[in-house]
């Protein structure tokens, strides 16, 4: 080997070993640099003991960790921001401050000092005053749900710009990484940034990642949607959903708006819309539902009492079938080919209200299929019972009036459609036929704490009396003991103020004088005192004289009804007239009083409805937490067996910095070797 072929090679070997001590020395100075990937020099011997040369630069790293640290990372960023928002709604549920339980309890307690002593004008206060603060708390903690809502709406219009943001970035560093490969410059710094700004995304939203063989990243965003095409990135925007209060992610491809919002699973904006539709929503539901279910139950027993003027109480909350009420809860789809002249949704049973949104769709055919959020139970509106009947059709408003609970009427031109079920009755007039496509978002109870107010404020305009009053007669022998109940303030019995038309008297007879030989009684129309009149309410049924008695039993009257417990005597009666002035009588509000623990809907009353709700918020909440922990372990893990390939390890460092110093030094020692062999040759000529 010549001297100048052992210079060649001490020359290359220093540039190769200089090239690998200043990798090593990038590798050292970046170890607590953010996203940098440890880099490798990987030499080449030159064939023919020609020397060595620097091959490339190379990024160790492994594809198939670093796609899972994204997907971790996108699963436990959901998980995160799921949590945070639950804890939040799980204090304020739970917290006395905000507690609808604590307020009904106050509410109800202030109701039995009414009870207790209806004459006094300052417990009648003081339960207005109660009633009040119960209408607050409703409307507070509504107020409440609605700003966390609000603030996820805030969040995903920064998040939405966020995604095009490092989209955009993306695109451009796949740009230039494409230019430098083609020429042969180095690349790993770039490709650094752009993994970084993946995990970044990811950590937002979930996104599918392909390495392309070209060196390019796509990124696929919800149900496949390309987000990064090489160096082209789409625009993601917030839109207003189908419930125009809510904020969801759209793809602008091509020009055209793509929703993709149910599309999207993990990161943050994930981990708010499954919060959002799975517990946030949920609880509005719920709470609306007790309000409304409250406020009905409340207003129809106080409708049947009296005040202090002697008048059937009016409303004591809300009505909630308010007409403004009914047409709030049902939304046309702004995308809706017809056009609604009027919509409206009817509480009519609120036993049979479920705390849900629900989605009418029209499908092929024009069928129409109901669709309950809560459970994803469907309902084909025409495998209802139909209230028209073909040999003798309704009119439209006849059709719309005879639509009870799993019921519909739909016109013969098809722009009206009535039906009920679950507790609501649902009606659209369109100027057209309705049109496959079309939708309506229909939330029965969502707004109910919203809509909740206080409409009594005067103590003497309570119904804390039954407007029926009940004697017995001084001479009964017998241990019966006459109740009455109200069931329709509006009955023809009622239809003269201050008059109960007509008086009754219930005369018990000798069962001697039945052919059964056993008690019967007979009702007396008592409006001539002096010339009573066998009470006949339906001539199909005839003068009511000679009923049999059975012990308990209820007897249908117009618009009450009269219970007679015990054993009577013969010859025993008991009258029924206006409770004129009874201003002492409580029988109303101890009605009003029990229905805090009456089981007004399919979970139990108000307060077991609320703890419900506080139950599984907590148990989400409890839940996610639990998801949390986990997510972050698991990413933990992921990251650490990432950085065990990836990232720089110092004493590693450390070691190939003296072994290359050392190679270097060697390599100078070749370069002396090659001149001192040459000088020799010099010398010897």
């Amino acid at each position: 080997m010549s001297s100048s072929s052992l210079l060649n090679i001490g020359i290359q070997a220093t540039q190769a070993n200089q090239t690998a001590l200043s990798t090593i020395g990038q590798n050292i100075s970046n170890v607590n640099t953010e996203g940098y990937t440890r880099q490798r020099v990987n030499l080449v011997t030159r064939p023919e003991l020609s020397g060595v040369f620097v091959k490339d630069i190379e990024r160790i790293t492994d594809k198939f960790l670093t796609q899972q640290v994204w997907t971790d990372t996108s699963s436990y960023n959901q998980a995160s921001a799921y949590a945070a928002m639950s804890s939040r709604l799980d204090d304020l549920l739970a917290a006395d401050t905000h507690s609808v339980s604590t307020a009904l309890d106050d509410y109800f307690g202030a109701l039995q000092s009414v009870v207790d002593d209806p004459t006094s004008t300052a417990n009648r206060e003081l339960f207005v005053a109660q009633a009040d603060a119960l209408v607050k708390r409703f409307n507070n903690l509504d107020a409440n749900l609605k700003s966390q809502a609000e603030t996820i709406n805030a969040q995903m219009d920064g998040y939405a710009s966020q995604i095009t943001s490092l989209a955009t970035s993306i695109a451009d560093l796949n740009a230039k990484i494409s230019t430098a490969a083609a020429t042969n410059r180095s690349t790993n710094d770039m490709r650094d940034q752009r993994d970084l700004l993946t995990n970044q995304l990811a950590e937002i939203v979930g996104v599918t990642v392909v390495d392309q063989s070209s060196d390019q990243y796509s990124i696929f965003i919800g149900n496949g949607q390309p987000l990064v095409i090489g160096a082209t990135a789409e625009k993601v925007v917030s839109v207003l959903g189908p419930d125009s209060a809510q904020k969801e992610l759209a793809l602008v491809n091509k020009n055209e708006t793509v929703n993709i919002n149910d599309e999207i699973v993990g990161g943050k904006v994930g981990g708010l819309i499954k919060y959002r539709s799975e517990a946030l929503n949920d609880a509005r539901s719920q709470l609306g539902l007790i309000a409304v279910g409250f406020a009905e139950s409340m207003n129809e027993q106080h409708h049947l009492g009296l005040n202090l003027n002697n008048e059937f109480g009016a409303d004591l909350f809300t009505n909630m079938n308010d007409d403004f009420l009914q047409q709030k809860r049902i939304t046309a789809n702004s995308n809706n080919q017809s056009e609604v002249n009027i919509a409206r949704v009817e509480i009519q049973q609120t036993d049979l209200l479920q705390a849900s949104e629900y989605e009418l769709v029209v499908g092929d055919g024009n069928r129409l299929t109901l669709y309950r959020s809560s459970d994803g139970k469907q309902v084909r509106i025409d495998q209802l019972t139909s209230v028209d009947d073909p040999l003798s059709p309704l009119t439209t408003a006849q059709g719309i009036d005879a639509v009870g609970q799993g019921e519909f009427y739909r016109d013969p031109a098809g722009q009206v459609l009535s039906f009920a079920v679950d507790g609501m009755k649902v009606t659209i007039d369109t100027s057209t036929k309705l049109i496959k496509g079309d939708r309506f978002l229909i939330q029965p109870v969502t707004s109910g704490a919203e809509d909740l107010s206080l409409s009594l404020h005067d103590g003497r305009l309570l119904a804390l009396a039954s407007p029926i009053k009940v004697s017995s007669n001084i001479d009964n022998q017998g241990t019966g003991l006459a109740t009455v109940t109200m069931t329709d303030a509006k009955a023809d019995a009622f239809a003269s103020a201050g008059e109960l038309s007509p008086p009754i008297e219930i005369v018990f007879n000798d069962p001697a004088s039945s052919p059964s030989g056993e008690m019967t009684y007979t009702i007396y129309d008592m409006s001539d005192p002096n010339n009573p009149v066998v009470l006949e309410l339906d001539p199909a049924v005839g003068p009511l004289s000679d009923q049999p008695f059975t012990s308990g039993g209820e007897i249908q009257l117009d618009g009450y009804t009269v219970t007679i417990a015990n054993q009577p005597q013969p010859g025993d009666r008991f009258g029924f007239d206006y409770n004129l002035d009874g201003v002492s009588d409580n029988r109303n509000a101890f009605a009003l009083s029990n229905l805090q623990q009456t089981a007004l809907f399919d979970h139990g009353s108000y307060q077991e409805l609320y703890g419900s709700l506080v139950e599984k918020v907590g148990t989400r909440t409890a839940t996610a937490v639990i998801s949390e922990q986990a997510g972050k372990a698991v990413l933990d893990t992921t990251t650490s067996a990432k950085d065990s390939v990836s990232g720089v390890n110092l004493d590693e460092e450390a070691a190939k910095l003296v072994q290359f110093q050392q190679a270097y030094q060697a390599s100078a020692q070749l370069i002396r070797v090659s001149q001192t062999i040459f000088d020799s040759l010099l010398q010897s000529l």
